[in-house]
């Protein structure tokens, strides 16, 4: 063997040694519930201080490639409390149990109402018609949409010109109507 061929033949080992030096590790796990049992969908699995991770599969299952061991995951999922797990064999199957992490309300009290105080006293029953009223109204146009108010008649005095009528006042002069 030639000096030529030696030094090839020592560049090459040089070359498949560094190789196979770089290759990623693969690190593979799965994500339970700590009470249940049952597998947790989305949880995120990030590589602290290596940038990088995934996120778990229908059944739980990540897979995540880092350069070098050890090395530590963070194991997260909306509602638990965060895991941080270390690993140093490439061949460990990694199970990470999260717990739950719920803050729970004692009760949840709802105010409001449509009708405000000064139309409760009042003896009459009265109806309004605000402005998501008036669009889903099935009228053509916003008079024939007071027509289905209760205690308004609408009268059409000729081809173009309709009189409005409310309760308590037969006349037709629209003077004494009013819009709010």
């Amino acid at each position: 063997m030639t000096f030529s061929q030696k030094y090839l033949c020592c560049f090459f080992c040089l070359l498949l040694t560094a190789t196979l030096g770089a290759q990623d590790i693969t690190l593979r796990g799965k994500v339970l519930d700590a009470e249940t049992g049952e597998e947790l969908i989305g949880a995120a699995v990030l590589v602290v201080n290596g940038g990088g991770g995934g996120i778990t599969n229908y059944e739980g299952v990540f897979v995540v490639t880092v350069p070098v061991l050890p090395v530590t995951l963070k194991i997260s999922y909306t509602g638990y409390t965060p895991l941080e797990v270390t690993v140093d064999n490439p061949d460990e199957r990694i199970t990470a149990r999260l717990s739950t992490n719920a803050v729970l309300i004692s009760e949840t009290v709802v105010r409001g109402q449509r009708i405000d105080e000064k139309q409760k006293a009042s003896p009459l029953t009265v109806e309004k018609l605000d402005a998501i009223a008036i669009k889903e109204t099935a009228s053509v146009n916003f008079y024939n949409g007071l027509g289905n108010l209760k205690g308004v008649d609408l009268t059409t005095a000729s081809l173009g010109f309709t009189i409005i009528n409310t309760r308590g006042f037969n006349s037709t002069s629209p003077v004494r109507s009013a819009t709010d």
